[in-house]
């Protein structure tokens, strides 16, 4: 069965893919997210089962580089995510002579208060926001990756809406 087949994929390569994502990943994101794309690289993988190798060293080559690939995808978005919303002084450097000061000033303490509400969160509700308002996917697909149902996501979402508000809120 599909079941039987993925769950000894993951048994035969489950470490070695951790080890090529967590390579590209370590001190960058949580764990939660290394499981993420760990789990995106499995699915990939299932998705695409006429591609899949023969032999045992080109299905760890092919799995490794769906591993790399995936692990790179992240890296970028994350690290997209973090020069978004990080409160490094030296961004300022990039502000352009015409652009009010005082207002890039705000609007990044905006973006830092609610990267921290969101943050705050916890899991799964964290990985729900982000996957749903900075990479624009739909609630069923988000279901997909944390094994939640697509009802479940959305009502997540909501509340974690007004958990966001009352956050930002109560900071001022």
């Amino acid at each position: 069965s599909a079941k039987k087949a993925h769950s000894l994929l993951i048994e035969e390569y489950g470490g070695y893919v951790y080890a090529v994502v967590i390579d590209k990943l370590r001190g960058l994101c949580s764990s939660e997210e290394i499981e993420d794309c760990v789990s995106d690289v499995f699915l990939e993988v299932c998705r695409n089962p006429d591609n899949f190798p023969i032999s045992d060293d080109e299905a760890k080559y092919y799995i490794g580089t769906i591993a790399k690939r995936r692990a790179i995808d992240y890296f970028r978005r994350i690290s997209h995510l973090n020069n978004n919303f990080s409160g490094n002084d030296d961004d300022m450097v990039n502000i352009p002579d015409n652009t009010d000061v005082e207002q890039s000033t705000h609007q990044k303490a905006l973006n830092n208060a609610l990267w921290e509400a969101v943050k705050a969160l916890g899991e799964p509700d964290t990985s729900i926001i982000v996957y749903r308002y900075f990479y624009r996917r739909k609630a069923r697909e988000i279901g997909g990756l944390l094994n939640l149902s697509t009802a479940a996501v959305q009502k997540r979402a909501q509340r974690a809406e007004k958990k966001i508000k009352e956050i930002l809120v109560n900071q001022g």
